[in-house]
């Protein structure tokens, strides 16, 4: 099995600022950044990534974009048959701006590289079909001309409606807000053609307030419901549009403000709020918001029920752990649905501290309802500086027949120059041949639940008791009686001293079980000894290796004779060896071949002893 969570990391040569995935997640990512306007030395770039591998992230196709230009501030990309249309913000030069002409969403032709096939086990490369490209195929200008003498507005976010999956293709629209605008603007357009002209546009909105973000759901047949942030209030707005007729109806006529954060504290004093940082969908009618407290005291997630008409109610609050000060962006994945409906969704919330922390939460469709969010993981340290996107790869149900690992990713860029793709391992619900996958599985979020809730009544109790003996000696005693034989053996403090020698075996021995290759070569460095780390080659068809931790080395050779250490293998035996540890993502090219140094290698029929025996045959 894969496990739970693995990364891969690539610098790039300039500051990133947008990211976005393939929308029917064919393997490919798209980023985009740069210097801005001006500034010497720093390239603003938009750059196609290959994702398709779990244990390398790879350069498929860049752009060098002008540098009299603005960075690429906002990303969103649109299916096409040999790759992509990518739609960008990028503000034209100061000069244009002034003379009132800023072309701010602009429109690439992403191609994708043709993949390397496999015939026999052999490779069969096109040179020239290795490399993608990048291409500019318009420029737009949707928003108002910006005012005053030094222009500030920018395309702060753009989104595009969720792509389905269907024989036909799904036609999407598309939403740009602006940013430092003096008069703030949501603009609504139709993604269906590019570049995109003034007919192209369903509908313009003034806003009182900057949109910090903004999110589409797919409602009906041409009918899309849009929901924005501002720093203290929720709006909505649905517009169903006819793509042929270019007819379109809003309801209501003007946004609707769902929820606004008080202003007065429980006393009627006035208090300084907090703000409103992302917004989601998970339903038709169910909102998920991030906001952060005042003077980055934490940041906290928001369930919203959104009702026809009126305001929305708030279902339930997750406070964030207290080493996020201030959350800097979040994204949702929603895995597949079972025939109910019900599924799971993955929440990914990024920290001015430079960690993600990975959240689950289930929902039930027959009763709409959620479960409290779970805590999955906690990410820390992903990149070298501030974070400034994260993006999750849709999820689409896989092919019942197929026996693949099922598994998602998610992608974190940073003005470090540095993108990030996590890889988090999904499991299926139940052995049903359409099941649906999910995270972390309810069934054992639940027992986790009872047993910690178990061991809290437990620790109760016996504290209880052993006050009541030191004050009551004698009904201390009696109700000490009263325990299960076990806890009253743990209580003995004889019987504690024989336990903890056992207990610490038992648990060194469960950790070496659970970990990696990696954790495991860092623990026996520091016991050293006669222990020795054995790596068996996997079964024929399988990634998987095997990792076990033998108590003498030198009796396991005598009855091991394939077993062998990393100086002592043969060319084409190290070269097999590299290619399965890179496929089990246990090891990179970057972390050098010193580590594998105090491993015995040991083949068993499997990769090693195949690759072997083919290549002594073809000599």
């Amino acid at each position: 099995m894969a496990p739970p969570v693995s990364f891969t990391k690539l610098t790039l040569s300039y500051p990133i600022y947008s990211v976005d995935f393939d929308p029917y997640n064919r393997g490919y990512l798209v980023v985009g950044g740069g210097g801005g306007e001006g500034r010497s030395g720093v390239s603003n770039k938009l750059t196609l990534l290959d994702t398709s591998s779990r244990s390398t992230l790879s350069v498929a196709g860049e752009i060098e974009l002008s540098r009299d230009e603005d960075s690429v501030t906002s990303l969103a990309n649109l299916a096409s048959k040999d790759g992509l249309i990518s739609l960008t913000g990028i503000n034209s030069s100061e000069a244009d701006q002034k003379a009132g002409k800023n072309e701010h969403l602009r429109a690439f032709d992403v191609r994708y590289p043709k993949r390397r096939r496999r015939n026999n086990d052999k490779e069969e490369t096109d040179v020239k079909d290795t490399e993608g490209s990048i291409a500019l195929i318009g420029k737009s200008s949707l928003f108002k001309p910006a005012q005053g003498p030094k222009p500030e507005q920018y395309q702060r976010v753009l989104k595009l409606s969720p792509a389905r999956r269907s024989e036909t293709g799904s036609k999407r629209i598309g939403v740009a807000a602006t940013g430092l605008a003096k008069q703030s603007q949501l603009v609504v357009f139709d993604a269906t053609k590019t570049p995109v002209k003034d007919a192209d546009v369903i509908n313009r909105v003034d806003l009182d307030d900057e949109a910090a973000d903004l999110d589409i759901r797919d409602t009906g047949a041409q009918e899309f419901s849009i929901a924005w942030c501002s720093d203290y209030s929720v709006y909505e707005q649905t517009v169903a549009y006819d793509f042929q007729s270019k007819k379109k109806e809003l309801t209501p006529k003007g946004p609707r403000n769902i929820h606004t954060l008080s202003k007065e504290a429980d006393g009627g004093q006035s208090k300084i709020r907090a703000k409103y940082r992302s917004i989601r969908f998970l339903t038709n009618h169910h909102l998920l918001v991030l906001s952060n407290s005042p003077n980055k005291s934490g940041a906290e997630l928001s369930i919203m029920h959104v009702y026809p008409t009126g305001p929305a109610a708030v279902l339930f609050h997750k406070v964030l752990p207290s080493h996020i000060k201030q959350a800097v962006g979040m994204d949702v994945c929603a895995l597949d649905p079972d025939d109910k409906g019900s599924r799971q969704f993955i929440i990914a919330v990024a920290g001015q501290d430079i960690s993600i922390e990975v959240f689950t939460i289930n929902y039930a469709r027959q009763t709409d309802t959620f479960t409290p969010f779970k805590n999955f993981t906690t990410l820390r340290n992903v990149h070298p500086l501030q974070m400034t996107a994260i993006k999750f790869a849709p999820f689409f149900s896989p092919d019942p027949k197929s026996s693949k690992d099922q598994y998602i990713q998610l992608a974190s860029v940073s003005m470090g120059n540095t993108v990030v793709v996590e890889t988090l391992a999904l499991q299926p619900f139940d052995q049903k041949p359409k099941t649906r996958f999910v995270l972390s599985h309810p069934a054992d979020e639940r027992w986790n639940q009872t047993a910690y809730i178990g061991l809290i009544s437990l620790i109760v109790l016996v504290t209880a008791i052993l006050l009541q003996s030191m004050f009551f000696p004698e009904q201390g005693q009696a109700l000490m009686q009263k325990l299960p034989p076990p806890i009253r053996s743990m209580l003995d403090g004889s019987a504690a001293q024989r336990l903890r020698p056992a207990a610490r075996n038992a648990q060194q021995e469960a950790f070496e079980a659970a970990r990696g290759l990696r954790d495991i070569l860092h623990l026996h460095r520091k016991e050293g000894g006669t222990k020795a780390v054995v790596l068996r080659s996997p079964p024929q068809g399988s990634t998987a290796l095997d990792v076990e931790v033998i108590p003498d080395k030198a009796a396991y050779l005598k009855k091991d004779d394939q077993a062998r250490h990393w100086h002592e293998l043969e060319e084409h035996e190290k070269h097999s060896w590299r290619e399965a540890l890179i496929s089990a993502g246990e090891w990179t090219v970057d972390e050098g071949e010193a580590v594998l140094k105090g491993i015995l290698f040991s083949s068993y029929a499997g990769l090693v002893g195949q690759v072997a025996g083919e290549a002594i045959r073809g000599m």
